[in-house]
């Protein structure tokens, strides 16, 4: 039997995966409790066979976990830290420029996809616990790295609008 441990403050993020693992046909089982400051949430695999594919589908939750609380707020601050020269209504057209990038197939924006379901998996092949906050904080920097050029590319589309 494997199992794995998500950890995370918040109650919203552990009832996102909850509800994301309650839809995958897989063999799991999975468990809810609050320690201390924590919301745990486990999850058992009671089998040795197809073990890569278990790690694959915690993977996927955990990165759409991450893309669904974390990433929007990314942008958001690449924009505002790096681009606070422009006005509110041109960092929000480059907020969307940004979400409308992020839409386009992986290969055409540099594996973005990869990138995070690599770092995650990696992490949970060595760690039997991941603390989804302390992830996002010190384990992503190619992901967010990937973000900010996607964000400069943005920019750069946008000033060519304008100036078309």
């Amino acid at each position: 039997m494997k199992s794995i441990c998500i950890k995370s403050v918040s109650e919203e993020k552990i009832s996102f995966l909850i509800d994301l693992l309650e839809k995958i046909p897989i063999n799991i089982y999975i468990s809810n409790y609050r320690f201390k400051t924590f919301e745990n949430l486990i999850i058992h695999y009671p089998s040795d066979e197809y073990i890569d594919e278990f790690y694959d589908t915690v993977t996927i939750v955990i990165k759409k976990c991450i893309e669904h609380f974390y990433e929007d707020t990314f942008i958001r601050k690449n924009v505002e830290n790096n681009y606070f020269y422009l006005s509110s209504l041109e960092r929000k057209y480059i907020f969307e420029i940004t979400k409308k990038v992020l839409e386009l197939p992986d290969e055409k924006i540099g594996y973005k996809n990869n990138i995070l379901k690599n770092c995650i998996k990696k992490y949970l092949l060595e760690n039997k616990k991941i603390l989804i906050e302390g992830f996002v904080n010190f384990r992503i920097k190619e992901y967010k790295e990937l973000l900010e050029k996607i964000v400069e590319v943005s920019v750069f589309s946008y000033l060519d609008l304008i100036t078309f």
